[in-house]
């Protein structure tokens, strides 16, 4: 049982020693070593630390501000789409449209809010 074992162990350390892991995990070494320099300077520099913060929070908040936006031109297209189409159709694509993304709409919503 314990040969099995070991047969099995061996061979999975062959599958991974590949010249992609090994790049991959001295690119992961070097970004590591390029943070603790940031962070360093940063500790070093206070009012560098409180702009990089400020510009995230802007950064993010235009983000949203951008997601929003598109949200509302969304709306405002879904609307046209539908004010544009025969009345007859109108009801029976609504309640399609509702009953196809109604409990996703849903889900989201309560998650984000």
């Amino acid at each position: 049982m314990a040969k099995d074992e070991n047969f099995i162990l061996e061979d999975s350390k062959k599958l991974m020693i590949s010249d992609e892991i090994i790049v991959q995990a001295i690119q992961e070494l070097y970004k590591d070593e390029i943070k603790e320099r940031i962070k360093e300077k940063l500790k070093e520099n206070p009012r560098m630390e409180n702009e990089l913060k400020d510009s995230i929070r802007d950064y993010t908040r235009g983000k949203l501000l951008e997601a929003g936006a598109q949200a509302k031109m969304l709306k405002v297209v879904a609307e046209l789409g539908l004010i544009s189409i025969p009345e007859s159709f109108r009801d029976e694509m609504v309640k399609s449209i509702l009953k196809a993304i109604g409990p996703e709409l849903d889900t989201l919503l309560k998650n984000t809010l």
